[in-house]
């Protein structure tokens, strides 16, 4: 009897183990604030009213590269322009209210839905101090590698839209990975990106390598510029001809 009592013990030992780890996890909100100090605080965000970083692309093993410029200003404008050889410029904006596309594949679209709520997010010029403002609730779920480097894994769950899973550098508390599956036009679509290459830029740490897969298909970002309170033309986040026109047959 005392034998397997002993044994039934060091089971329930065993079986509490898990929930002794998970307790153990330092909660989501103090990683998520710890992330902000990471990159540099919100004094430093809050010094700034716009952004413009420039840089390159590539499709991996598809011989296609091409440039790309985004333009980011406060409180809520995003335009992002990509120049692709051999096919063309591909627009991607967000005004406020308004999330579209502009493609030379594909045409003028606006979005709705999950790609709106994303749109809206990364449109929050300091979206990463204001990550309350999107997200209802974030949960620490454990920890996983990430490039060989331990990271926490938190459940994201927004206001708006569907879950996303983000992962912050252990050590440093520097966001490198972000998961999440979008509802758009072509169905469910499974979307990881990995950050890296994280330099000084003022005050702010940010990141120079971005890896987007999705679809299948990976596409690699190299930036080169970043440069801060520059002068934007006012007109730059105008809503182009096409998608106002897209606007008045939606509402007609």
């Amino acid at each position: 009897m005392r034998g397997s009592l002993r044994i039934t013990g060091l089971a329930l030992c065993a079986a509490a183990l898990p929930l002794l780890a998970a307790d153990s996890l330092p909660k989501a909100e103090t990683i998520m604030d710890k992330s902000v100090e990471a990159m540099g605080g919100k004094a430093a965000y809050e010094k700034l009213h716009n952004m413009v970083i420039t840089g390159s692309m590539e499709l991996k093993g598809m011989n296609i590269k091409g440039s790309m410029t985004s333009y980011h200003s406060a409180p809520d404008k995003m335009l992002v322009e990509v120049e692709i050889q051999g096919i063309g410029t591909i627009r991607d904006g967000w005004d406020g209210k308004v999330a579209w596309e502009l493609s030379a594949l594909q045409g003028p679209r606006i979005k709705d839905g999950d790609e709106r709520a994303v749109a809206e997010r990364e449109g929050d010029f300091n979206g990463a101090v204001h990550w309350r403002d999107h997200f209802k609730e974030v949960v620490t779920q454990g920890i996983e590698k990430v490039d060989g480097k331990d990271c926490y894994k938190i459940l994201m769950t927004p206001k708006e839209g569907s879950p996303e899973t983000q992962y912050f550098d252990k050590e440093t508390n520097l966001p490198v990975k972000v998961e999440m599956t979008l509802k758009g036009p072509m169905g469910e679509i499974h979307t990881e990106g990995t950050l890296g290459d994280y330099r000084k830029e003022g005050d702010l740490l940010i990141p120079h390598k971005t890896v987007q897969k999705a679809a299948g298909q990976e596409i690699t970002v190299m930036f080169d510029t970043v440069k801060f309170n520059v002068d934007i033309p006012k007109d730059k986040f105008d809503l182009p001809d096409e998608i106002q026109a897209l606007l008045k047959k939606k509402a007609q």
